[in-house]
């Protein structure tokens, strides 16, 4: 419980600082900006963070503390697999990424039923591509699923 807070003091002290120094960032004008000001998308996730972390805190508050095993194996491949996956990301576009992450990270933690996975991986990234891209209108950038469909249906 004692390592937890102080982790997660560490996390909100410099997310903390993270969210201040957005403030030394340029205004954009109206007129160029893509739905939303260069500081909004930060500060709505330091906030997320802050918000997670004083979560994580109450949730543990009444949590024994007990002996934690040794990194698990699938802890290092899961590491490598976020390594590969942002080495390919631009190759594969936002979308692509984003349903192989969701379907094979769970995967790598032995997750048995695979379809409910597969539901997972498409429902949460269907979510993430319609609100970043409808509801605060970021563009993300397209890769070789946008560029076939691209190519041959339009």
């Amino acid at each position: 419980m004692i390592k937890d807070i102080k982790i997660l003091s560490v996390i909100i002290t410099i997310t903390i600082l993270l969210y201040i120094y957005t403030f030394s960032f340029d205004e954009v004008p109206e007129i160029l900006a893509q739905g939303m000001q260069p500081t909004m998308m930060p500060r709505l996730i330091f906030t997320l963070i802050v918000f997670l972390s004083l979560f994580q805190i109450y949730q543990n508050k009444n949590l024994v503390e007990e002996k934690k095993e040794i990194i698990k194996t699938n802890a290092f491949i899961t590491f490598g697999f976020i390594l590969f996956i942002i080495l390919i990301a631009d190759k594969l576009g936002f979308f692509l990424t984003i349903l192989i992450f969701t379907f094979v990270t769970p995967l790598l933690w032995q997750r048995k039923d695979k379809f409910f996975v597969l539901l997972y991986s498409i429902g949460m990234t269907v979510f993430v591509f319609v609100f970043f891209t409808l509801v605060l209108q970021l563009k993300f950038p397209q890769g070789i699923l946008e560029d076939f469909i691209v190519r041959n249906f339009y």
